[in-house]
């Protein structure tokens, strides 16, 4: 009697551990339940089994699984712009497995679910926005793979919903960031084809081309943007740097002596102006723009380290102006050169102390920094920035 009893609870124990083994039919009674969590749980369990990875079914569950937890995601930020994705790499997981699937079998279909035919080329805006993600992070080579999905999906057939090469775009601006510009100008261009209004890929393409050395392409591609917007910041700086990098200093420098007032609000196009205006001496016209770039991004390092370029040129030239009138004028007027020159030259060590704060071993704004304190007599912070030189 006891053999019997012992012997149904080892059957009962067998049929029910049988009934809770994940298998792909149970993701997939999961799915149909809206259990898109649970689903995703056993579907996982059931990709890391030998026997069921190999089963196109399988990987159509997870694909379609994937899909609904990345189109929740989606819904959820179309509502709150703030929400983090619970699962953000749905979108790339559901499309590599609709391709696994259609690899497997390419008739593969489940009732209620979508087949890969069906979904691969609809899948382009969650893999847009998963890429963009990745992008705002700065994580370009993660971005880049992700967006090449996107872009194989946006082309399998004519989208039903154009993206007007905002894909393209930022696709392109991935492979610039990693320093590709063949790729990076092959994008661009497709962006312009698919109709973009986006100025920044006029401004992208430019810089591709001018890597190039493609001067005519880059002359008429200025001409375009600006009859769009005529007071855009960018393109009015690459104009000017067209012209200097075709030889016209003269109308280059006009060209930035009339820059729109827009180009002191984005750090980067204030430092492309003034790195022009730099090249060409002009260090009172570059201080004046940075320092309004400044006032509005304190933190950049870059914009600090060329404000104390400007000032440490202006302060060197007036000590050496007031070092030729010595003899020649009045000890009120040297004086009052002498101190235009401290000023300039003490606002260049606090614009340089500052630019080593993201890069204290840059032993050439060290250098620098230590030739200021010795010109404005200050031995003691001259020796200690020379301690920081040795090796």
């Amino acid at each position: 009697m006891k053999r019997g009893v012992f012997l149904i609870m080892l059957i009962v124990s067998v049929l029910y551990v049988s009934a809770q083994k994940n298998t792909p039919m149970r993701a997939y009674n999961l799915f149909y339940d809206q259990d898109y969590v649970k689903a995703k749980e056993c579907i996982d369990e059931c990709i890391q089994d030998e026997k069921f990875s190999t089963k196109a079914n399988t990987w159509l569950y997870k694909a379609n699984i994937e899909y609904r937890l990345a189109l929740d995601d989606y819904s959820a930020r179309q509502k709150d712009a703030n929400h983090q994705p619970l699962y953000p790499t749905a979108p790339r997981d559901s499309y590599l497995a609709f391709k696994k699937a259609q690899e497997l079998n390419k008739n593969i279909e489940a009732t209620d679910m979508y087949s890969p035919y069906q979904a691969m080329p609809v899948l382009y805006p969650v893999l847009f926005l998963e890429g963009v993600d990745e992008i705002n992070a700065k994580r370009y080579e993660a971005a880049r793979d992700i967006l090449a999905l996107a872009v194989e999906s946006y082309e399998i057939q004519a989208p039903q919903y154009p993206l007007n090469g905002e894909l393209y775009y930022y696709y392109a601006y991935v492979f610039t960031m990693l320093e590709q510009p063949e790729q990076a100008r092959i994008y661009y261009q497709k962006a312009l084809d698919d109709g973009s209004q986006n100025i920044n890929v006029f401004v992208g393409l430019i810089d591709s081309y001018k890597s190039e050395g493609k001067k005519d392409e880059v002359k008429n591609l200025i001409a375009k943007g600006l009859q769009k917007e005529p007071n855009n910041a960018f393109l009015r700086v690459a104009e000017a740097d067209y012209l200097y990098w075709t030889d016209q200093q003269a109308q280059g420098r006009q060209k930035l002596q009339h820059l729109p007032a827009s180009v002191s609000q984005n750090p980067q196009c204030a430092i492309n102006a003034a790195n022009l205006m730099l090249s060409d001496s002009l260090y009172s016209e570059a201080e004046t723009l940075l320092t309004q770039a400044y006032r509005l991004a304190p933190d950049n390092a870059i914009i600090a380290h060329n404000l104390g370029v400007c000032c440490s040129n202006m302060g060197e030239f007036k000590y050496l102006e007031a070092e030729r009138i010595k003899l020649k004028t009045d000890k009120n007027t040297y004086q009052a050169m002498r101190a235009e020159s401290d000023e300039y030259l003490a606002r260049a060590a606090t614009y340089f102390e500052a630019a080593l704060q993201s890069n204290p071993d840059d032993t050439k704004v060290l250098q620098r920094l230590r030739q200021i304190y010795l010109r404005l007599g200050q031995e003691g912070k001259a020796q200690e920035i020379e301690q920081k030189i040795k090796p």
